[in-house]
Parts: structure tokens; sequence; C-alpha cells
């Protein structure tokens, strides 16, 4: 594995290796993982299986969505476990997805893949989504759309200069109207693909050439 793992790393110029992300025993707990390990690089990241000899590597500047969902159990007040699941969806379709659980007793090895891949991620995609705003057309983030006018949900739409702010807070995405104590509209995390990005934008200073 760590040979084909590398050989598909050159193959797709990915880079100087970042950090190596894998799961952490319980290989056939509650679900049959389709990849158990990530090694992330400069220029994207490269996903495998400790059973299987084939890895598929994935470039930063080809993923259409990052989707990150960390739930935190809890049992009478104290807590149980945290999940880890992430989507990293290619622009051609394919889904690459890793799921791991972290209890009192032991790490799954997910805990910083966030904190690691988010930033990648975003600054690849901000460059092709800044392109397709110059051009008037929106771009999606599942619960909102962010369009030259201003921040869309379903069909309403928050003209820029009258937003507040964009925040995330207790794991749910805030989009708050200015002069306005409650929210203009909230969401989930994880049902705001590529929030990074969606954030990066919302927060771009009044006078960036593509809001209108």
């Amino acid at each position: 594995m760590p040979e084909s793992i590398d050989q598909a790393a050159a193959a797709a110029d990915l880079g100087r290796l970042l950090e190596v992300f894998a799961l952490e025993g319980g290989w056939g707990n509650r679900v049959m993982r389709k990849f158990t390990v990530a090694h992330v690089h400069e220029n994207g990241c490269v996903f495998g299986h400790h059973e299987k000899d084939t890895a598929d590597a994935v470039r930063w500047a080809d993923v259409a969505r990052f989707v990150q969902r960390v739930t935190e159990k809890r049992t009478n007040g104290s807590y149980t476990s945290t999940t880890y699941d992430f989507d990293v969806v290619h622009t051609d379709g394919r889904l690459f997805n890793l799921v791991g659980v972290q209890t009192k007793r032991s790490a799954c090895g997910l805990e910083r893949f966030a904190e690691v891949v988010g930033p990648l991620v975003t600054e690849a995609q901000l460059h092709r989504f800044r392109e397709a705003l110059s051009r008037g057309e929106p771009v999606e983030f599942g619960w909102f759309t962010v369009r030259p006018e201003g921040i869309g949900r379903g069909r309403k739409l928050l003209p820029w200069a009258e937003l507040e702010e964009v925040n995330v807070r207790e794991g749910k995405v805030g989009v708050r109207r200015r002069g306005k104590r409650l929210n203009w509209s909230r969401a989930s995390v994880p049902d705001v693909p590529n929030a990074g990005a969606f954030l990066a934008l919302t927060r771009e200073p009044a006078g960036t050439s593509w809001r209108r």
C-alpha cells in the first residue's frame, strides 16, 4: 500500500507530504469503510485502504465539495464519543468518504483532518469561485448561495450592504442582517458544503470586484 500511495501522489504531482491520517483500530466495526488512510499533500490527497493495493489521488483544485460532519454523543450528560465523517467529492462525481469514532478511551485518527484539509481545499477553490462570480454566476453552498448581489437562501436575497456578519457557532453557520439581533438565516455546517470557502467569500471587503 505505501508504494501505490507514493506512486499515485507522484503521478498526480501532489507535492510535499504534509500529514498522514490513518483510522485507528476497529476496521470492521459499525461501517464497512471504503477508505481507511489519507496522505495529505500540498496539492492534493491520496486515499487508500489498508487491505487494498489501489489508491486514488485527488488534487485540491479538483474538489467540488468538502463536507464535514462532526457529531458529539452524550449519555445522561456524560461524554460518550465523537463521530468524524468527511466527504471529499471530485468534480467528476467520485466520492471519498472517511469515518472514524473517537471515544473517551481511544482516538480515531481523524481528529485534525478538517483542520489540515479545510484550508487547503478552500485556497484551491476560491480562485474558481471568484471567477464564476466575476462572470455573474452564482456559487452554490448547499443551504446558501453566494451571488454578486449578496447571499441567497432559496428565493430570498440579503444584499451585501445589509450583511452584518457570517459566523460559526455550536456547529451552525449563521448569517446576520445589519441592525438585527437574530440571524437572517442559520444552517448546520454539514448543510453548507465548502463552508470554508463560503466564509471566506462572505467576509471579503466591500470593494471586492465581483460584488455588486
